[in-house]
């Protein structure tokens, strides 16, 4: 038996036949990996690319790779592109660089179906190797066998610019029609381009070539070969790339690139350009001082050279870094130093000087990537020969100072200098000398490649280049994307942990950030974030509102020499940075969301210019990244040679507040950029894309949410220094008003809403006066005062700044009907309305239509998805006021925002200060308006049977809350009926060796999971457009038990006992949201592996892997480590086994997650509600002048975000001890640090009481220091899940310090945190602790004897013998 003889017994063979038996003779340890072949020679398949020597070779390239080759061959002839008319006369095959003579079987095949066969005559083989022409010789016998064609093997090589010796020059055909196969032979190098369209029109009529190959850099080859011929002879009919055209059996992707075209040849000269060398290639660079709509043409150039530019070997990073800066507009902005140099000369000479130094300098950057102009020389001749310009020398200079900075911050590249460069003209040259480069540019001029002449002056390594204008565009502006550049560190952190700057690498940067985006200088806290992302180190950015957070991104982008990901929530926002880039002429760049993808063919073009390497930022919603196949395509890119630098998340905080609500794709995020995002591979580095998160608002517990959800097993691993926080809520100009809305005459809380409405144009005049008001010399005075006090600013520069900021501006009345003022204003509503019901109070379309009739005109409005062409109204000025939901409160940049008004207060402090941070953005006076009602309505609460009393702003946000938090029970029921009762439809399509998949219906998705081997991978898909009929046979279990139901028609008219609306009291969902958030708890625990959206087939891709139970206890291990120390999360572990029990081990890791999640995610967002109740109540309780309470809310928020006390490794100076001592309560109170009783221990109360003790107080206030105490611990309880009786004490101490108790809310605060601490404390025999702590209340003057504490011991027991009464009574009433 052989390979050969096998063969021969096969009548009508196929490309499939050849691959079976291949795979059957595949060396013993390589038949199930046969592309690691490596022979006892060291000869392997390289990668599909090697010359194949032996049989063994043969056999594995053909099981490795065949089945690629082959799909690919079928797309090229595809029917209804394929010109299968023109082969009904006599044919021939040349199958150039035919391998094994896969390409010529592959069409056998095709014309046998289409009864074409007997009309091929003759089949040429090209193939050098000896072994591979042998097999292709038997191969295509094989599938000839019966037929009288004739096969003739060549030998000899194709083409080549250089030794021609032993060369096909040319061919005879004798039939009416020749087909061409070129399969991965173009992309090669050493292959003329040129000699092959003079080859293949040597002879003959009518021609097809098939060019095919893979979509990676070397495509251009492809591009390039059809502009050998005249566009009118030829017809190209395939012009087709994919970079996921499928997959390797070693899982890697492929691409496919198919250029394919015909022509009728009579003489070649019809049908060819007379190239007296190359074809030109195109480039695009131009320059200007002003960014303005341009027609591309003006920036298409062509490059006439004596070599072929098309071949491109291993890339140096920053020469594909400065090529891709020059391009980056079309126009762009010139430096400086160019601006200032032609800043006099008249204006059309101007734009052609721009033009030509543009072209200089990318003609000069491609000579160096060409290898045609080497580096390593003491110095370059450089002749630059001009046409209507005398720019050489700016260019060069320009070009230069460009590189040297570039290089200096590099780590690696900072010895690559530019040798010393003599610069020649016309006047200057001499043609008996030698050239390192001449560069003969005109922009009047048009290319003429067929009479081009290199003959005037010598240019060594041929690197001659003659540049001229473009009269039409053949090619697309690509980008070079290649290994990252690490960069050298441009801030260090000093003891004290503050950012010391490099002034030495910083001015390098500064040059970039001038000339990219024309800013003098960076704002404070842009340089720690920037210095971490350019040296590749994954970052989580904080700066204040305005703070230039998008540039830190945007300036790191452009100095990669790859893709950057940009993941934004909104749509808006997208198109704001998208608008803002093409200001500063950045127009490489892309977006993709749901507008974009209503139009297929759109939406496809833009995937394809992101997968060609044509978008240098790209911009998408967390979503886009969910779905299946655009992450496969991503991922593919790799493969293809197109790599990305940064994954970007804009406003990430929205991981933390959005994921666990209703948009978990954020949830999603870490893991998706992680794995699907991919840079160049790198021997010894991280390969995967850093991460770059940012936002202007984010407490601790917030960014402590969002490093957990991005962090993890297949996901990022961020450093304990990732995260820069240089946000500052204490902002000069901003002010706080909380109107307080009388309701007195209401008496439901949903009239609250028409209330507010109804009033607002009196609310807005309100604070149109408040504006004027404050700017009177004593306040703005008093303002200063504040913040400088505030801020504890000691040097007498810093305080004269503050001092003489200017913060006056003229705010006129009835300045919303005006035209041309310089004053806007947002209204933020709590519904967008879509329907537009009119019932709907504070909702978009309502305050809109009530506004207008109160005679406001210049109004927009926004509800998030919307056309953004009411957005853009609002930003460019054509109206002054717009009506929005909270989707128009992240990133939105326009200057001249005065005021803001919420109609609700938003559901947490760090969204109002986001919302309202939208004022103010100029540094002029500004105002944020809550609208608040603290009027409280009896609700009940149907699962306790219990009466409260609430405000109506709390309803409407805990409305959000329970539509988003629907109880234990309910998810539960959700999660069992994924895992046990769904209809699914299940795949083998992840099993190793499927090629076609098996797909069958199935309920739920664990009854196979121990029926397959262990790392077995199950796909699932899900539909979540559910029959309705099915959802109400749920809701009548869910109901009968008065559980949330399912949203249906009918689940809306359910009444509940007393004929009131069901779902008014136990909540609704909609069935997608719920299926989704049950697969992202059993995410969680490892139980699904991996899940994708298809949004157009309304259905979620999930993925299991079949693995040992106690894989799944590791899982949630895992996740609680996050939150908890070793010692705790061990103890909660301890619960799950015991529940695993009775339960399972799946169900009882899921019911403990889903407990847990109640206890700290709802919890948490129950306590944000309660933190911006707190902040209104204590605005309107204030007795104070309006301008002194806003000093007050802005503490609140200031102590809130900035709390020194909840910094890391905050020190203090201890005057007993002459030194600085630890008084970091967020690191005192850290289970990663400390155990589960040092955390808890008495001791930390007495330690952060002495903040108002003389020795601790040092230079600052004592009231200062209580509020710094009093923001650290309200910071850190909303990150912990448990009630740490230190913090409830040390909460106590600060109301009473700060005399809050009078109060109601506080007081009631003070109350229930003091009663927690006082059980514990009772229960656990520690009662002499709380005599303890009166004691030191008394001690450090928070109170003045035991009176108050007395009385609040007194009504906790009352309390606790009420409870024990009602307990009594609740029995008896039962018997």
């Amino acid at each position: 038996m052989s390979y050969n003889s096998d063969i021969k017994k096969i009548q009508n063979l196929t490309v499939k036949d050849i691959t079976r038996v291949a795979t059957q003779y595949v060396v013993p340890q390589y038949k199930l990996c046969p592309w690691a072949f490596c022979d006892s020679q060291g000869r392997t398949l390289e990668h599909g690319t090697a010359v194949l020597e032996t049989e063994d070779q043969c056999n594995a390239y053909l099981a490795a790779y065949g089945p690629m080759h082959y799909k690919k061959l079928l797309r090229a002839f595809e029917g209804e592109e394929f010109p299968f008319s023109a082969l009904k006369g006599g044919l021939e095959i040349y199958d150039w660089g035919c391998g094994q003579g896969i390409g010529t079987v592959a069409c056998v095949e095709i014309l046998r179906e289409c009864g074409l066969l007997a009309n091929l005559r003759k089949v040429t083989l090209e193939e050098p190797s000896d072994v591979a022409r042998d097999r292709a010789f038997l191969h295509v016998s094989q599938a000839l066998v019966g037929q009288s064609t004739e096969i003739v093997l060549e030998s000899r090589y194709l083409p080549s610019d250089y030794d021609n010796s032993n060369s096909i020059i040319s061919i005879d055909v004798k039939e009416s029609c020749a087909i061409h196969i070129f399969s991965n032979i173009l992309d090669i190098e050493a292959v003329s381009l040129k000699g092959v369209s003079k080859m293949i029109t040597s002879s003959g009529q009518r021609h097809i070539a098939l060019c095919i190959g893979p979509a990676n850099l070397n495509e251009s080859r492809i591009n390039t070969f059809k502009n050998y011929f005249k566009s009118e002879g030829l017809r190209v009919f395939t012009d087709f790339r994919d970079t996921l055209f499928g997959r390797h059996p070693n899982g890697h992707a492929y691409g496919c690139l198919i250029k394919s075209f015909t022509y009728l040849l009579n003489k070649a000269k019809d049908i060819l350009h007379e190239y007296k060398y190359f074809a030109p290639i195109q480039k695009y660079a131009l320059y200007s001082d002003k960014i303005e709509n341009c027609d591309i043409k003006n920036a298409a150039f062509e490059i006439l050279a004596p070599f072929d530019m098309t071949a491109h070997k291993d890339l140096c990073p920053t020469l594909a870094l400065i090529s891709n800066l020059i391009s980056r507009g079309c126009p762009t902005l010139a430096s400086k130093k160019i601006d200032d140099a032609l800043a006099e000369h008249p204006e059309q000479q101007k734009q052609k000087e721009y033009m030509a130094i543009a072209r200089i300098q990318k003609t000069l950057v491609e000579a160096m990537i060409s290898d045609r102009l080497p580096i390593i020389k003491d110095n370059w001749n450089i002749l630059v020969i001009e046409d209507g310009t005398d720019v050489a020398q700016l260019a060069i200079d320009d070009f230069s100072e460009m590189y040297e900075h570039l290089i200096a911050m590099s780590e690696m590249y900072n010895h690559e200098t530019l040798p010393e460069i003599r610069l020649f003209n016309k006047k200057t040259a001499n043609t008996t000398e030698s050239y390192d480069i001449i560069i003969d540019v005109s922009v009047d001029k048009y290319s003429e490649p067929d009479k081009v002449v290199f003959s005037q002056y010598k240019a060594n390594n041929d690197c001659y280049f003659i540049v001229r204008s473009s009269e039409t565009i053949f090619e697309e502006r690509y980008l070079y994307t290649t290994e990252r550049i690490k960069y050298k560190p441009f801030v260090e952190k000093n003891d004290r942990g503050i950012y010391e700057v490099n002034e030495e690498q910083s001015k390098h940067l500064r040059y970039f950030l001038n000339l990219i985006f024309r800013k003098e200088d960076f704002r404070p806290g842009q340089l720690p974030i920037l210095s971490r992302a350019l040296q590749l180190k994954s970052v989580i950015g904080l700066l204040p509102t305005g703070g230039g957070k998008s540039l830190t991104y945007q300036l790191a982008a452009m100095l990669q020499p790859a893709i950057t990901l940009v993941v934004d929530p909104l749509k808006g926002l997208m198109k704001d940075q998208y608008d803002g880039l093409l200001r500063v002429g950045i127009d490489n760049i892309s977006f993709i969301n749901s507008d974009i993808t209503k139009d297929w063919e759109e939406g496809r073009r833009r995937q394809n210019a992101l997968t060609a390497s044509q978008i240098q930022i790209m911009f998408l919603s967390p979503e886009r990244l969910s779905i299946h196949k655009f992450r496969e395509v991503l991922r593919s890119m790799r493969e293809s040679e197109v790599y990305f630098a940064y994954g970007v998340i804009d406003e990430v905080h929205c991981v933390s507040e959005w994921g666990h609500d209703f948009r978990l794709a954020y949830l999603h995020l870490g893991r998706n950029l992680y794995n699907y995002v991919l840079p160049k591979e790198i021997d010894g580095e991280d390969n995967h894309i850093s991460l770059f998160g940012l936002t202007a608002t984010a407490s601790f517990d917030v960014l402590a949410d969002v490093e957990r959800e991005l962090s993890g097993r297949q996901s990022y691993s961020l450093e304990d220094d990732a995260t820069v926080r240089y946000e500052n809520t204490n902002r000069l100009e901003l002010q706080y008003n909380v109107y307080k809305v009388d309701a007195d005459d209401i008496e439901k809380s949903r009239d609250i809403d028409g209330l507010k409405e109804d009033c607002l144009i009196k609310v807005i005049d309100d604070a149109t006066k408040k504006i004027s008001e404050i700017q009177d010399e004593d306040a703005v005075e008093f303002i200063k005062d504040r913040f400088v006090e505030r801020e504890n600013l000691m040097g007498s520069d810093i305080v004269n700044d503050i001092y003489d900021t200017e913060l006056d501006v003229n705010v006129g009345t009835n300045w919303y009907n005006k035209t041309n003022t310089e004053t806007a204003g947002i209204v933020f509503c709590l519904w967008a309305n879509r329907e537009q019901k009119s019932y709907v109070r504070n909702s978009v379309p309502t305050v809109e239509s009530t506004l207008r009739n109160n005679g406001l005109r210049s109004i927009s409005s926004y509800k998030g998805g919307d056309d953004t062409s009411c957005q853009d109204d609002f930003l460019e000025g054509r109206t002054n006021v717009m009506v929005a939901t909270k989707a128009f409160g992240m990133g939105i940049d326009k200057s001249n925002v005065r005021l803001t008004f919420h109609l609700n207060y938003p559901g947490s402090l760090e969204s109002f200060v986001q919302e309202a941070g939208r004022a103010g953005r100029d540094k002029k006076m500004a105002l944020a308006t809550i609208m608040y009602s603290p009027k409280k309505f009896w609700v009940k609460n149907v699962k306790t049977n219990e009466w409260q009393q609430f405000s109506a702003d709390y309803t409407n946000n805990k409305f959000f809350y329970d539509s988003n938090f629907l109880g234990e029970e309910f998810e539960l029921y959700v999660i069992k009926l994924l895992m046990n009762n769904l209809r699914v439809r299940i795949s083998n399509e992840e099993f190793v060796g499927v090629e076609s998949p098996t797909i069958a219906n199935s309920n739920g998705i664990i009854q196979y999971i121990e029926r397959y081997e262990k790392g077995s991978v199950l796909t699932y898909y899900i539909s979540y457009e559910e029959d309705e009929s099915v959802l109400d046979n749920y809701n009548r279990f869910l109901s009968a038990r008065n559980m949330p139901v399912f949203s249906t028609w009918n689940a809306k008219n359910l009444k509940n006992d007393r004929g009131y609306s069901y779902i008014n009291d136990y909540g609704s969902a909609i069935y997608k949201d719920a299926i989704q958030k049950a697969i992202y708890r059993m995410c969680i625990i490892g139980l699904i592996d991996d899940f994708t959206e298809d949004y157009a087939k309304h259905t979620f891709r999930i993925t299991t892997i079949c693995q040992d139970e106690s894989k799944y206890l590791e899982f949630l291990r895992f996740y609680y480590r996050k939150y908890y120390s070793a010692e705790r999360a061990e103890v909660m572990m301890q619960e799950v086994k015991e529940l695993a029990q009775n339960e399972g081990v799946i169900m009882a890791c899921l019911q403990h997650l889903t407990s847990f999640i109640y206890k700290s995610i709802a919890d948490k967002r129950a306590r944000d509600i309660l933190d911006m109740e707190q902040f209104c109540n204590m605005a309107i309780s204030s007795d104070k002048d309006w301008k002194e309470t806003n000093e007050d809310l802005k503490d609140f928020i200031y102590y809130y975000f900035n709390s020194k006390y909840a910094r890391e490794e905050f020190v203090t100076y201890d005057s007993n001890l002459n030194r600085d001592v630890p008084f970091s309560l967020k690191d005192d109170t850290n289970f990663e640090i400390h155990s589960e009783s040092e955390i808890t221990d008495f001791a930390l109360v007495m330690k952060y009481m002495r903040v108002v003790d003389p020795e601790i107080v040092n230079n600052d206030s004592q009231m200062d220091n209580i509020k710094h105490l009093q923001g650290a611990v309200r910071l850190i309880r909303r990150a912990i899940l448990d009630v740490n009786p230190v913090l409830n004490l040390l909460n106590v101490f600060c109301i009473l310090y700060l005399g809050q108790q009078s109060n109601e809310m506080l007081e009631e605060e003070l109350y229930n945190d003091y009663k927690a601490v006082y059980n514990i404390y009772m229960n656990s025999g520690k009662a002499d602790l709380i005599d303890e702590y009166t004691n030191l209340l008394i001690a450090h003057s928070a109170i003045k004897n035991k009176e108050y504490i007395n009385k609040i011991q007194l009504a906790i027991q009352l309390d606790d013998h009420v409870t024990a009464i009602n307990r009594i009574t609740y029995k008896y009433a039962q018997l």
